[in-house]
């Protein structure tokens, strides 16, 4: 029997087949199938499993896994999830079984359609599931869904119908396949969907504990710091007499400065006349640096960040001292290390809590189609699916 483990093939982050869903969802909820009880109307869990245990397939070619009956058409003509479908997978049977004895024919293609049943199963055990949930009803929503994806394909391909129908082509497709490929995708998104608990309130307490677990790789809110400088260089300061020493002169010359501001003259002008290196620093504008992490000052400039956080905005500090330098500081802005607070993330938060809802609904899902397979005739499904395709090939032509 077939025990490895299958994969859901729908792919939950797909923006376009979520939006598909959602759509899926309302036109139930407007034909009046979409609701409770609709859902009282389908299967429950426990009818399912009976069914499943209860149910046997009629012929060697069919299947019954989770309740639903599974063809080997439906094997051989399902995509496996890729955009590339598989069904040239069933013209590569049928072209094998042209030139080959049963015995070579099924040694070959034995394991692939093993492979194929494994990949394939949930997708189609979520399709009938929804196919039947949903019922008639919801087909011209599907068929207007699907021939929005095909004209999105179209577009992809610059708008042009003959390199889009070549790109079908290449994909073992045309755009009738293409349509029912995506509709099954749909339907089986919506499987999954249907899953979730989504009346289920998130809780403070799941709020927190997810904000917690995300805060370090999210959330995180570097510190900042703003403020306007005077930078008084030793190596450039005037001299008054050769033998005075550069770095006294400077901090002389910066204590003088601090006194004048004191004094209510403007920091900015001052900045503009006396500052080292205004252009570059601080671009005309009074000696306002732009604001930063204070992670990336660099020496000599990285001892302001120490001054700083003992500052509060609007304190004005110096002389203060760095290799070479005097410098003056006017904070203007300061904030230290910390995370997002949860009002301003909460719904990133949500997010990631229905997601992992998500992930646990499409794992519980294949579990239970896990489960199901190992007490399935894989073996005799596969051989009786490809006996009956071989000899269809290969049947003898009728009598003139």
């Amino acid at each position: 029997m077939h025990k490895s483990r299958t994969k859901l093939m729908c792919d939950p982050s797909s923006a376009g087949l979520i939006l598909a869903v959602v759509a899926v969802a309302a036109a139930l909820a407007i034909a009046g199938c979409g609701g409770t009880e609709a859902k009282k109307a389908s299967l429950t869990e426990q009818e399912v499993q009976r069914l499943s245990e209860a149910a046997r397939p009629v012929a060697p070619d069919e299947l019954i896994v989770s309740g639903e009956r599974i063809t080997c058409e439906d094997i051989m003509t399902i995509s496996s999830g890729q955009e590339a479908s598989n069904a040239s997978f069933k013209t590569w049977l049928e072209e094998m079984a042209k030139v080959a004895t049963l015995e070579q024919f099924m040694e070959v293609a034995r394991p692939r359609l093993r492979q194929q049943l494994g990949a394939n199963v949930s997708n189609i055990v979520l399709y009938k599931r929804a196919q039947r949930q949903l019922g008639d009803k919801i087909d011209d929503t599907l068929d207007k869904l699907v021939d929005k994806e095909l004209r999105r394909f179209v577009i992809e391909h610059g708008g042009n119908n003959a390199e889009a129908d070549e790109a079908l082509r290449a994909m073992g497709m045309n755009r009738t396949t293409f349509k029912e490929h995506k509709k099954k995708q749909i339907l089986a998104q919506y499987s999954v969907e249907s899953k979730l608990s989504r009346n289920r309130p998130i809780t403070h307490s799941e709020l927190a504990a997810t904000y917690e677990r995300m805060k370090d790789q999210a959330f995180v809110q570097p510190g900042l710091i703003q403020f306007r400088l005077i930078d008084i260089s030793a190596a450039r300061v005037e001299l008054a007499d050769p033998n005075d020493s550069p770095v006294e002169t400077a901090r002389r010359l910066a204590e003088a400065l601090v006194a004048r501001i004191e004094a209510g003259e403007d920091f900015g002008k001052l900045a503009e006349e006396y500052s080292e290196y205004a252009e570059y620093y601080v671009g005309g504008s009074e000696g306002l640096w732009p604001a930063r992490d204070p992670e990336s000052l660099a020496p000599p400039y990285a001892v302001l960040v120490d001054w700083a956080k003992k500052m509060k905005e609007g304190d004005l500090a110096g002389p203060l001292d760095a290799p070479g330098h005097a410098f003056i500081m006017k904070l203007v802005q300061r904030r230290d290390k910390g995370y997002l607070p949860m009002a301003e993330v909460q719904e990133k938060v949500e997010a990631n809590i229905e997601e992992t809802r998500r992930i646990e609904a499409i794992a519980r899902l294949d579990d239970e189609i896990v489960e199901q397979m190992a007490l399935a005739d894989t073996d005799g499904f596969v051989n009786g699916c490809l006996e009956r395709l071989y000899y269809a090939v290969n049947s003898p032509a009728p009598a003139p």
